[in-house]
């Protein structure tokens, strides 16, 4: 990966899902919650154009209200999410506030890329938003993207909308923050002698094969980052899988450090 030039990487979406931002026991991790803003920030300091994808309204509702774990109903976990969201992004404000950085909330539904007018009121919103040197902090409306309705409005994970996004505004890549420091050819948590993977041209069924785990908060696990991984690839796109509880590292990766997973054909 040290051999890959990123300086070329001059918009760029990042990813954080719940599992970094939510701890097992259901406490909000503020310390690394301030790292990855300082991070976004960092970036916006390099001339570099910022979008950042957000899960975490259900898991911080979670927390707040005391539950145990995720609730099963439709409806609660709307309300759990309507909940959530006001109060992720009142962290993420007052976090961003202290390095003087502009950001605004962008809630996206999948009828948003079904739909040619409202993607181009999506992209004209987001573009005035890089415009004025704001982060577009985007999440997916759970209020309302549900399996449950007439036609399909949900993601089904915010690794998807976020590759979805990386295509629709042309970004240069596509960084996710995850439970794992990057791919690897066996699962960590199992087995000790597991090498990570620090390149992916392709996504085979082997690589599917490496696939296990999901997040107990969120919707995402491995299996929905190699899905998202393929869609970009088959769209010429670039996505890099590094560590979400250190979220300086994007700016070690970026600067040639071969840490994570890159892929990229």
């Amino acid at each position: 990966m040290a051999q890959n030039n990123f300086d070329n990487w001059r918009r760029i979406v990042v990813k954080v899902g719940t599992s970094t931002i939510v701890l097992k026991n259901g406490q909000i991790n503020l310390p690394v919650i301030g790292q990855l803003v300082q991070t976004l920030c960092a970036l916006r300091n390099q001339d570099r154009e910022v979008i950042f994808v957000t899960s975490g309204a259900i898991g911080v509702a979670i927390h707040q209200l005391s539950f145990k774990k995720r609730p099963s109903k439709i409806s609660q976990q709307q309300a759990l999410a309507a909940i959530g969201q006001a109060d992720l992004m009142a962290i993420y404000n007052q976090t961003f506030s202290f390095y003087h950085q502009l950001t605004g909330q962008i809630l996206l539904t999948y009828d948003v890329f079904d739909n040619s007018k409202m993607l181009e009121n999506m992209l004209n919103a987001l573009g005035e938003l890089l415009a004025l040197q704001a982060i577009p902090i985007i999440n997916e409306n759970d209020v309302i993207a549900v399996d449950e309705m007439d036609h399909q409005h949900s993601f089904g994970d915010n690794d998807r909308l976020a590759a979805m996004v990386t295509k629709a505004v042309d970004a240069d890549g596509l960084i996710i923050l995850s439970d794992v420091d990057a791919l690897y050819d066996k699962n960590p948590y199992e087995f000790s002698e597991a090498s990570p993977i620090r390149r992916i041209q392709a996504i085979t069924d082997q690589t599917l094969n490496l696939a296990s785990g999901k997040s107990d908060l969120g919707k995402g696990g491995m299996l929905t980052k190699l899905k998202a991984a393929e869609y970009l690839l088959e769209n010429d796109k670039q996505m890099l899988l590094l560590s979400g509880s250190q979220p300086d590292a994007i700016l070690q990766a970026l600067a040639g450090k071969e840490i994570g997973t890159l892929f990229s054909k």
